[in-house]
């Protein structure tokens, strides 16, 4: 089933940084759909890391459990130490509070569970202009 989504207010620019192909697959469609421009995916924390300095999206969709040693936690540390005002959003199957306590060090601008409620996203990402 294709969701169908009206336009974004603005045409963000997003790093997906999700290690299952699907879901970032799915996710990439789904951003497009949005009106959003999907500026890479990265599979690990150290992709991540290297696109973030190197794209400078306008918003990060951030999975925690990432291939790799760096996970998304450590890896949104790294981005926020080089963009402190990058808008990070954790696309996350942990939601468990210890979980949650540890991301929320890194100040994200929210914490959705997975699977994704795209609207929910897109409502999101629109407030983030």
């Amino acid at each position: 089933m294709m969701i169908v989504f009206q336009a974004l207010s603005w045409p963000p620019r997003v790093l997906v940084v999700e290690d299952e192909s699907i879901i970032a697959l799915a996710t990439t469609a789904n951003l497009k759909r949005m009106g959003c421009e999907v500026v890479a995916t990265a599979a690990t924390g150290q992709q991540a890391v290297a696109y973030a300095r190197a794209k400078r999206p306008d918003v990060v969709l951030m999975d925690i459990m990432l291939e790799g040693a760096m996970d998304g936690i450590e890896a949104a540390t790294r981005i926020r130490e080089m963009h402190p005002d990058m808008p990070i959003i954790y696309c996350t199957a942990y939601t468990d509070a210890g979980t949650r306590g540890l991301a929320a060090r890194t100040k994200p601008k929210a914490f959705m569970g997975k699977p994704l409620d795209y609207g929910a996203l897109k409502e999101l990402i629109d407030t983030l202009q």
